[in-house]
């Protein structure tokens, strides 16, 4: 794999994985009754900056298995799709 190829995975990999993460956690801002400003599900701590790190590690850990698998020739996705 190339430094472009191996970035190009690692991009099409985070964005799930972030997406995956974005809802675990979740509070609602207010209960039903109460009268706010914002949307009633709007969540109330959204930990935006732990969720991008998780998914970056994530990432970064099927990245480095799939460079591995292809270096070792144990499995290519080019010989899959091309």
């Amino acid at each position: 794999m190339s430094l472009i190829d191996i970035l190009i995975f690692f991009l099409v990999i985070w964005w799930p994985i972030f997406f995956i993460l974005l809802p675990i956690g979740y509070e609602p801002i207010t209960k039903d009754n109460e009268k706010t400003e914002f949307v009633r599900s709007a969540p109330k701590k959204p930990k935006i900056l732990k969720k991008l790190i998780f998914a970056s590690v994530i990432s970064f850990f099927i990245t480095i298995i799939m460079w591995m698998l292809e270096y070792y020739n144990l499995f290519s996705l080019k010989d899959i799709f091309l």
